[in-house]
């Protein structure tokens, strides 16, 4: 992929930059009917002080393209209105020149990323499934598993500190071979704590006993802003639990609790090569509604990268 015009150069967005990129993202999730970029990049994109590869082919200079970048991985959106222009070619090869080994995800498995991954010479490595599946009267009625506590269940500080040690501990465990999930830091977490659908409410750990900061058994973690579907966010049980079912036992006090609290539609997201985490949610009902496919050049290894949003 080579850049035949000056590429993009880096800068730091300031705040009205930010606000066009996210303008921006809102109208092509409004043509495509998929977000273009995911929580990492939006919270990268508010960073104070990290450059960012913004295309400023607007009126006055707006924000028409951006390719955000977080944790060494790349998303890319042009606006709609700026398309087949060349722009997300321009952005992509920019991201080539400045960064080796990019892979770009393709939110939505779209025909337009396809021919943009085609004609730029990238073949897809890896799949990422949204699946979904309506609550029910039945996972409203389910009881209350009464070992698995929430966040907003623990006493004091002290408590609350071990919950969530043990919680990042664990993913670290369940996720040793997720080229994202499992790099989580204490910063990365504080910054979730930090948003506003953040609820202690829903962030739920099964203790091993002792409840060292790696004694959390199983956890899962359930997203469900005002107004929009749950997500389970993270679920994840320790490795050395294996087969005893904490998986299912954690899920389904999760669907319990967000059915009672008034949710109707739960999502999630799940690797497509994860069988085991796949065949979970499909005994629970969950179907596929959309899915990522991530791109790479030739001969290069699959991990993190850029999502063609163009």
């Amino acid at each position: 992929m080579t850049c035949l015009v000056p590429p993009v150069e880096p800068e730091v967005p300031d705040d009205a930059a930010r606000a066009q990129v996210l303008a921006l993202a809102e109208r092509a999730e409004a043509v495509d009917g998929v977000a273009p970029l995911s929580e990492a990049h939006l919270l990268a994109l508010r960073e104070p002080g990290v450059t960012q590869l913004l295309h400023r082919g607007g009126a006055d200079g707006a924000v028409d393209g951006a390719a955000i970048h977080a944790d060494g991985s790349v998303e890319i959106v042009v606006d709609p209105a700026a398309r087949r222009r060349g722009i997300a070619s321009l952005l992509a090869a920019s991201v080539e020149a400045l960064s080796v080994g990019t892979a770009y995800w393709a939110h939505g498995d779209l025909p337009p990323a396809r021919g943009f991954a085609a004609a730029v010479g990238l073949e897809p490595v890896r799949e990422l499934l949204k699946l979904g599946r309506a609550l029910t009267a039945q996972d409203a009625a389910r009881a209350a598993d009464p070992e698995v506590r929430s966040l907003a269940q623990r006493t004091g500080d002290d408590a609350r500190e071990r919950h969530l040690t043990a919680w990042l501990a664990l993913n670290a465990l369940a996720f040793a071979d997720h080229p994202e999930q499992g790099r989580w830091t204490r910063g990365d977490l504080d910054a979730r704590l930090g948003e506003d659908w953040f609820d202690p409410s829903t962030l739920w750990v099964l203790d091993a006993e002792g409840f060292e900061p790696t004694g959390a058994a199983a956890s899962v973690w359930v997203k469900h802003p005002a107004g929009e579907s749950a997500e389970v966010y993270v679920l994840a049980s320790h490795p050395d639990r294996a087969g005893q079912g904490l998986g299912r036992r954690l899920l389904e006090h999760a669907l319990g609790e967000i059915a009672r609290a008034g949710a109707d539609d739960v999502e999630l997201y799940v690797d497509g090569g994860n069988a085991a985490a796949r065949r979970l949610y499909e005994r629970a009902g969950f179907t596929v509604r959309t899915r990522d496919v991530q791109y790479v050049t030739t001969s290069r290894p699959a991990g993190e990268g850029a999502t063609i949003g163009a």
